[in-house]
């Protein structure tokens, strides 16, 4: 199990990235992606692959100068979320930074 220190780190990680990402979803930005368009399951899928893939794996070379491909990136990922894993004593659960109508929750 992680430390808090580490928990606390990737929580503000994790809340400053979902705030990035409410953008996409904001009308009136060069970059922005209408939900409508996702409730296509092909656009969804094609989304969240990006988003979960090939994404941080430009990230992921970008920081390290790697050239790790979309297939070796997902085994890094996956490689993390084992290291990562939060296994939930009797009564507990995993609470995930989450997004409401007014951005991320902390």
């Amino acid at each position: 199990m992680l430390n808090t220190k580490m928990e606390n780190k990737q929580h503000q990680y994790t809340v400053k990235i979902l705030g990035q990402l409410q953008q996409l979803f904001e009308d009136g930005g060069e970059h922005t992606i209408a939900p409508e368009e996702l409730k296509d399951n092909a656009n969804a899928a094609d989304f969240f692959h990006a988003l979960a893939n090939l994404a941080p794996a430009v990230i992921y070379n970008n920081l390290t100068g790697k050239k790790a491909g979309s297939l070796e990136f997902n085994h890094i990922a996956n490689r993390l979320c084992f290291q990562n894993v939060h296994l939930p004593g009797k009564g507990q659960e995993e609470q995930p930074a989450g997004v409401t109508e007014n951005g991320p929750t902390q």
